[in-house]
C-alpha cells in the first residue's frame, strides 16, 4: 500500500475533527446531555472519516478541487463566517447589558430537567438569579415558564416552583406556565397565564441565561411584552456548544418568530 504524506490542509481538518469529539466527550462527562451537543460528536465523526478517506487515496484538496469551485467556497465560508460573528456579538452584547428598570412580573424560563424532575445547573442558574430580583422586591409575582418534555416525568415549571417554594417563595406569589415545548411558546402561554390572573402589566424582568437573553427578548418584545433583562450566567465550560447553537436558534426566531 502506497504510503502518503500529510498535507496540511489534512493536519488542520484531523486537528478540528479530534477537537470536536473530544469536546464532547469533556462536556457529556461534566454536564451529561445538552441540546445541540451531539453535532460536535457527529460532525467530528464526520470529519475524521472524510480526513482519513481522502489522506488515504492520496486527496490533496486544493490540487484536486477545480479553482472556481475553490473560490466560490472562499467566499461562502467567508460570508457565512462573518454572518455568524455578527450574530455571536448580538447574543453576547444582549447577555452582559442587563436593565436597570424593573417589570412587574419576574419571569424564569424554564430550561430541560435530569433525570426526569431534577434540576440542571443551566436552570439553577436561572432560578438564582430570579431568587435575587426576588428578595429586592419581595411583593412580586413570579411566573415560571416550561412544559413537559418526552423524557421528563413533571414540567419544568413545577420543577421550578418547587425549588422557590423550598427557597422559602410563597407558593401563592408563584404563577407556572406548564404547556410551552419552545421559548415562542413561552411567552405567547405565559400572556395567557397573565390575563387569567387578572394582571394587565406586561412589563417583565426577564430571567434566562446570558446565551439566550438576545433570542428571548426578541421573542418576548414580538409577544407584546416589555421587557426588562436579567440575565443568569453560563456553564463555564459549554458556552462554545450554547453559543453555536444560539446563532442558528437566533436566526430562526429572526425568520420564523419561533
Amino acid at each position: 500500500m502506497m504510503k502518503h504524506k500529510w498535507a496540511i490542509s489534512h493536519i488542520i481538518l484531523l486537528i478540528l475533527a479530534l477537537a470536536s469529539i473530544l469536546y464532547w466527550l469533556f462536556l457529556t462527562m461534566l454536564y451529561g446531555t445538552l441540546t445541540f451537543l451531539n453535532l460536535f460528536l457527529y460532525g467530528g465523526c464526520l470529519l475524521l472519516f472524510f480526513v482519513l478517506f481522502v489522506h488515504w487515496k492520496g486527496i490533496v484538496l486544493h490540487t484536486h478541487v477545480p479553482l472556481l469551485y475553490l473560490r466560490l467556497g472562499t467566499v461562502l465560508l467567508i460570508a457565512s463566517f462573518s454572518g455568524f460573528i455578527l450574530t455571536e456579538s448580538m447574543i453576547i452584547y444582549s447577555g452582559y447589558h442587563e436593565s436597570e428598570a424593573f417589570g412587574d412580573t419576574i419571569m424564569v424560563l424554564g430550561a430541560g430537567l435530569i433525570d426526569g424532575d431534577q434540576i440542571s445547573l443551566s436552570l439553577s442558574y436561572r432560578l438564582e438569579r430570579a431568587y435575587e430580583e426576588y428578595l429586592k422586591h419581595p411583593d412580586s409575582m413570579i411566573l415560571v415558564s416550561g412544559g413537559q418534555g418526552e423524557d421528563e416525568t413533571i414540567s419544568e415549571a413545577a420543577a421550578m416552583k418547587q425549588w422557590l417554594v423550598e427557597h422559602n417563595v410563597p407558593a401563592d406569589q408563584i404563577l407556572m406556565e406548564d404547556r410551552s415545548r419552545n421559548t415562542s411558546q413561552n411567552f405567547a402561554y405565559s400572556l395567557e397565564v397573565l390575563q387569567q390572573h387578572d394582571i394587565s402589566s406586561r412589563r417583565i424582568s426577564l430571567v434566562t441565561n446570558r446565551f439566550h437573553m438576545k433570542r428571548a427578548a426578541y421573542l418576548a418584545e414580538y409577544n407584546g411584552f416589555e421587557i426588562a433583562c436579567k440575565p443568569a450566567k453560563d456553564l463555564a465550560f459549554a458556552q462554545i456548544c450554547q453559543y453555536t447553537r444560539e446563532c442558528f436558534g437566533l436566526w430562526r426566531a429572526y425568520l420564523f418568530h419561533y
